[in-house]
């Protein structure tokens, strides 16, 4: 009996000490859950605030046009011609609308497609669904010459669904890159017509006095140029025009397809006007074996520079060996100007002296100021021809020794002539 009651007491006080515990967990949640609450309803609070400012603020109304501004609903134009959204509205001008496309529109599609168009002003918009329709159009299409009436609308506009046609072509037998004009749908288009032939220009060349250290323009030396359409003038090699001489030079000769020609010309190399200038360089007869200096007698000078130093390159001289040789003499002066001139150097035997002398004797007789090169060939071959009898032998020895006999004793034979 006593235990029953000690466990209901028991049982008792364990139910009030549990309802002890829910009073001050409540009381503690409460604790928590009340600051928390006041901060939410605080941001809440500002945030409606916010959230009604911007839509005040940003509340958008329909956009009604003006009589003046008209909106092109439908349109077809070909890819050539770069699409803006104002494109599509007539009478912007003095308004402040602002034209954008709107999302969908696909600048690379071709066909028919809807293109979202927006207007705004201000807090004002308005969007219009347009029809687009865009065809690609060929912008050069290339022919042979003579061949201009195979030239078909549809070479340049292949989507069948555009009626297209030419407003001008290329006249018959022209040759070139011709702009014209092809009509789509009631819009021109400007495009080109490419007529190319295979034929090579053709020119002459021609020789030029050029001045050492300078470089003429090609078409300097090439005359009577003909071609259906623009020919250039090229180097085949870059030249450097620094030795006086007469150069070869290849000339290169392009029309407007590609088609070359290649040219032979001359550039006879002169002292520049303000360039080194050398003196002294005649001709050199000497005798075989015997000794030489090269600047014996030999200046040069430029007119800013005064006297220069020069150099000489031998290259295979030998004093030994009978023989014509050329040495090279070079300048330049402090502007950089260079020149370059052979001298000729002719090794020859006494005998050979001699004849020499002979024949400058005569040439100086029979050759006249004014003589054409043929004419003094024609002066030579008449003396030989006149003047030397027939004997039927000669020295045939040497050459020298042949001239010789013909000189003095103006005989001899064919190997004497």
């Amino acid at each position: 009996m006593i235990d029953d009651i000690q466990i209901k007491e028991e049982a008792a006080w364990e139910e009030l000490r549990q309802k002890v515990i829910k009073r001050q967990r409540s009381r503690r949640i409460r604790q928590i859950l009340m600051p928390a609450l006041i901060v939410m309803a605080v941001v809440l609070s500002v945030a409606g605030g916010i959230v009604g400012s911007y839509l005040a603020t940003h509340r958008t109304e329909p956009l009604v046009l003006p009589d003046t501004v008209k909106v092109r609903l439908t349109m077809t134009v070909a890819d050539l011609i770069p699409l803006q959204p104002e494109d599509f509205v007539m009478g912007l001008e003095g308004t402040d609308i602002q034209v954008a496309f709107g999302d969908g529109y696909d600048p690379e599609q071709m066909g028919l497609q809807i293109v979202p168009l927006v207007l705004t002003r201000g807090r004002e918009t308005s969007t219009f669904q347009v029809q687009l329709y865009r065809f690609h159009l060929e912008p050069s299409v290339t022919v042979q010459m003579g061949q201009e009436t195979q030239l078909n609308v549809r070479d340049y506009v292949s989507d069948t669904s555009i009626d297209a046609t030419f407003v001008t072509a290329p006249e018959e037998g022209a040759c070139g890159i011709f702009d014209i004009v092809v009509k789509c749908r009631g819009r021109e288009y400007t495009v080109k017509c490419v007529v190319s032939e295979d034929i090579p220009p053709k020119g002459t060349g021609k020789e030029i006095s050029v001045e050492a250290g300078t470089v003429p323009e090609p078409s300097d030396f090439v005359e009577n140029i003909t071609d259906h359409t623009h020919v250039t003038v090229t180097y085949k090699q870059q030249p450097e025009f620094v030795m006086m001489s007469k150069q070869p030079v290849t000339l290169v000769l392009t029309d407007l397809f590609g088609n070359t020609t290649e040219v032979e010309a001359v550039a006879n190399v002169v002292p520049a006007e303000n360039g080194p200038q050398f003196s002294g360089l005649d001709t050199i007869y000497l005798e075989l074996g015997s000794s030489i200096s090269y600047k014996n007698g030999v200046s040069v000078t430029d007119a800013q520079d005064g006297e220069l130093t020069f150099t000489v390159d031998p290259g295979d001289f030998d004093s030994k060996v009978a023989g014509n040789y050329t040495v090279l003499y070079s300048a330049v002066d402090a502007d950089g100007n260079k020149l370059i001139v052979p001298r000729t150097i002719v090794v020859e035997s006494h005998m050979g002296q001699i004849v020499r002398e002979n024949a400058q004797v005569i040439l100086d007789q029979i050759i006249k100021p004014g003589m054409s090169h043929d004419e003094k060939i024609r002066a030579v071959f008449n003396r030989v021809k006149y003047f030397v009898w027939y004997s039927g032998s000669s020295d045939k020895s040497s050459l020298e020794n042949a001239a010789y006999e013909g000189f003095t004793k103006w005989a001899g034979d064919c190997y004497t002539y």
